[in-house]
């Protein structure tokens, strides 16, 4: 089982804290928060005797590929950088957001999903030229551009692609994760961890949440077991992040 711990926590100035994370658990970094020049220095510090996983979260803010006037040309030029970034560095993945949230009253929502599924398509033919896994992953938003239906519906028959699921944003939206993983099963690559009171995005970590991990894992083991886990928490610091994972090693070894 890899565990990778996000950069969500240490965006900004708190990047420096991440070199203080075990050396046997990897990070994943938010590509576009920082230049070619500020992730040459911060990766050869965070890296530096690592032999846990990088990961790359690629390019989102004010990315929607659902959307009708999505400047894709330059989406595209932020996702070859993201990628370029993965190669350079080595790392094991690229997060994709496929769509946003619904960009205006009365938008077409079938539309939408189609847009969202063929700039997808093309976003990782580019990423399989350049022999790089990119995770399609679902997103959080309370006004839904894709409920579950849709997502499997839009993503699930497109047998190339791999996907991310994030906890958190299953359970603010009432996933049946039992029916995520029967559609997709080992196309599953990774995770991102986290829990909520399906209220608000609230990205707490395991034990904090209402979420039965117990039963996570068994299902975890059963259908993907290979599958990286990001624990993409909002708060830190190192220790506690360092001890919530034992929480989580001990609810895997249990379950």
């Amino acid at each position: 089982m890899d565990i990778i711990v996000s950069h969500l926590p240490y965006i900004g100035y708190g990047i420096f804290n991440m070199a203080e994370i075990p050396k046997e658990y990897g990070v994943e970094i938010f590509v576009e928060y920082g230049d070619d020049y500020y992730w040459k220095h911060q990766l050869k510090k965070i890296m530096a005797g690592r032999t846990g996983k990088l990961s790359v979260h690629g390019p989102f803010c004010e990315i929607n590929l659902a959307a009708e006037d999505c400047a894709f040309d330059e989406v595209k030029e932020s996702f070859k950088r993201a990628f370029d970034m993965v190669n350079r560095y080595h790392a094991v993945h690229c997060v994709l957001h496929p769509h946003a949230q619904i960009p205006y009253p009365g938008f077409n929502l079938k539309e939408g999903h189609q847009r969202a599924l063929e700039r997808t398509l093309i976003l990782d033919e580019m990423a399989r030229r350049q022999e790089v896994e990119l995770l399609v992953e679902n997103m959080p938003y309370t006004e839904q551009l894709m409920d579950q239906e849709a997502f499997l519906e839009t993503f699930g028959p497109e047998k190339q692609l791999r996907f991310l699921i994030d906890t958190g944003h299953a359970i603010l939206n009432h996933w049946d994760m039992a029916e995520v993983w029967r559609v997709l099963g080992t196309r599953i690559r990774a995770y991102h961890v986290h829990d909520n009171y399906a209220d608000y995005d609230a990205h707490l970590k395991i034990g904090e949440g209402p979420t039965d991990w117990n039963k996570f894992f068994q299902d975890y083991k059963r259908y993907t077991p290979d599958a990286r886990l990001v624990l993409e928490y909002a708060q830190g610091p190192i220790r506690s992040i360092v001890e919530n994972i034992e929480t989580v090693k001990h609810i895997y070894e249990n379950a």
